[in-house]
Order: structure tokens, then C-alpha cells, then sequence
């Protein structure tokens, strides 16, 4: 009867550990970002995920994707929304950054760009990062925000990113060319005597 008995107390106590170590599993996504044209080249994307009660206690790492064809400038941001489960924060963003990458690989290339960690303080803020990047090189590249769920209710964040395109040399040399152009007709004017 005592071996029986502890055989089920064996069986129960490996269960329960099962169990508590699929809770506090990783929990890794990779999604393309949904961009919307901005009009003159750009784009803006937003973006975000949901965590439930069933992921109490798991670590996350969710990259979105995209690519763009010119050299850009970006920024992004990223905010958590939260259940006030009491003594805890739901949701804890541990990190967010931009990089590029290799798409056959998912390698990282080159050096990540991090966010700025702008949470408050107080009692349980709201987790806020943002991060901005100039003259990037066109290619592939991926937003990534890692963080983990400690309370009951699970918890969401969600971010936007606006890409605006970096206008080529040319570009700056037309406009320079037009500046002297209006700078020697200004000259040309003040040099013409005016008639009364």
C-alpha cells in the first residue's frame, strides 16, 4: 500500500513540474509587418501581441519583419497596456531593438540599434521604449521586443514604426542648384535700377 501510494505522489509531483515547466516556457513569434504607404515613399506599420493567462511565467521574443528598397530613416515605439494583478506587473518589456538581417538565415548583420527605455516611475508603470535611426542602408530588417509575463491576466504591448525615405545626393544637388538659382536672381533684381 505504501509503495503504491508513493508511486502516485511520484506521478503527481512530476505532473505538477511538467506543467509549471510548460508555463514558463519561451515563447518566440516572427511576423511580417503590414505596412500603409505614407504617400511620398515611406511607410508606417503598427504593431503588437496578446498574452493570456495560460503564459504566466513565460519569456517572449517577437520579431517584425520588413524590408524596404531605398536608405531610410526610422523611428519606433512600443507601449504596454497591463491587468493591475496586485504586487505585479503583467507585463515586463526587457528590451526592443532594430536590426537588419539575413533572410535565408535570420542571422543578425551588422550591430543592433537599441531602444531607449523610457518607463516612468512609480507604483507599476506602463512599460514605454523607443528607439530612431538615420541614413539606413536599404535591406532587411526587423523590429524585436523581448520581455516576460508575470501576472494572472497575461498582459499586451503595442508599437509603431515610421519609415521615411532619405532623398539621394542628386536630389540634394537639384536643390542646391535651384537655391543658387534663386540667390542670383535676388542678386540680379537688387542690381537692376528701378524705373518711377
Amino acid at each position: 500500500m505504501k509503495l503504491k501510494s508513493l508511486v502516485l505522489s511520484a506521478l503527481i509531483a512530476g505532473a505538477a513540474a511538467v506543467s509549471q515547466g510548460a508555463a514558463a516556457q519561451a515563447i518566440d513569434r516572427t511576423v511580417p509587418l503590414v505596412t500603409a504607404g505614407d504617400g511620398v515613399g515611406g511607410f508606417n506599420a503598427h504593431f503588437g501581441d496578446t498574452f493570456t493567462a495560460s503564459t504566466v511565467g513565460s519569456t517572449f521574443t517577437d520579431i517584425f519583419t520588413f524590408n524596404i528598397g531605398t536608405p531610410f530613416d526610422a523611428s519606433a515605439s512600443v507601449t504596454s497596456s497591463f491587468l493591475n494583478t496586485p504586487q505585479t506587473k503583467d507585463l515586463l518589456i526587457t528590451s526592443f531593438s532594430l536590426y537588419r538581417y539575413n533572410p535565408g538565415t535570420m542571422a543578425v548583420l551588422g550591430t543592433a540599434i537599441a531602444g531607449i527605455n523610457e518607463t516612468g516611475f512609480g507604483s507599476h508603470p506602463t512599460d514605454s521604449w523607443s528607439l530612431s535611426s538615420y541614413g539606413l542602408t536599404s535591406g532587411y530588417y526587423a523590429l524585436r521586443v523581448d520581455g516576460q509575463v508575470l501576472g494572472t491576466g497575461g498582459g499586451a504591448f503595442g508599437g509603431d514604426l515610421t519609415v521615411s525615405p532619405v532623398p539621394e545626393p542628386a536630389t540634394y544637388g537639384m536643390l542646391l542648384a535651384g537655391l543658387g538659382l534663386l540667390g542670383v536672381a535676388a542678386t540680379r533684381r537688387k542690381l537692376v535700377p528701378r524705373r518711377i
